[in-house]
């Protein structure tokens, strides 16, 4: 009689058990198809003001392109060691201008280690001559000469925490173009602080 309602206990626990599961997939399920397009209006509407801040600081400028690139990790090495990158992950062009955006992915800052390390050390780096960089920041200037740019003004971009998540980049396929007056310097500020003090209110966005 034991053993039989033993048999029946165990029994009722792994229905009871597997009803459980069925209800919690059920419940995941509906909360992604609930949530998956709220992040996807959120991001939208995101992009959207980034976009547009972006293509109007163009306008301003006369500017080629603008992107806008963050760093992130691309996973690590085989001894351990994290492989930090940046990626173009926001772009606006001028009408004919083609655009690098989907080529500029995932790039490591090993391939770029001068630049990185003037940018973060300066917060900004100014060329008016692509030629100025040919020696000192060579891997960089193959880069930005095979987007024809012969001139360009990045600045880094920090979070609320003062650190570099990335950089905007405005360029120019002309030379010495790089010549702002204090509204036009205005302008970029006002783009670099916008991103800057809604990163934290976009995540919270992207994440409900």
């Amino acid at each position: 009689m034991e053993k039989v309602t033993s048999i029946i206990i165990s029994i009722t626990a792994f229905i009871t058990a597997i009803l459980a599961l069925i209800t919690a997939i059920k419940k995941a399920k509906k909360e992604i198809e609930t949530t998956i397009p709220k992040k996807i209006k959120n991001q939208c509407n995101i992009d959207f003001e980034i976009i547009s801040r972006m293509e109007n600081l163009k306008e301003i400028l006369n500017a080629d392109r603008v992107q806008l690139y963050d760093f992130h990790n691309g996973g690590h090495y085989a001894n351990g060691r994290s492989a930090l990158k940046t990626s173009c992950t926001y772009e606006v062009c001028k009408s004919g201008i083609k655009s690098f955006q989907m080529y500029l992915q995932a790039i490591p800052l090993s391939c770029i280690p001068q630049f990185i390390k003037t940018l973060l050390n300066k917060e900004e780096i100014k060329i008016n001559n692509i030629e100025e960089i040919k020696e000192s920041m060579s891997s960089t200037y193959n880069l930005k000469k095979e987007q024809g740019i012969k001139s360009f003004y990045d600045v880094i971009i920090h979070n609320k925490n003062q650190e570099p998540i990335g950089f905007l980049a405005i360029q120019y396929l002309e030379e010495n173009k790089v010549h702002y007056k204090q509204n036009e310097w205005n302008e970029i500020l006002k783009l670099k602080f916008f991103i800057e003090e809604n990163l934290e209110k976009m995540l919270v966005k992207i994440k409900k």
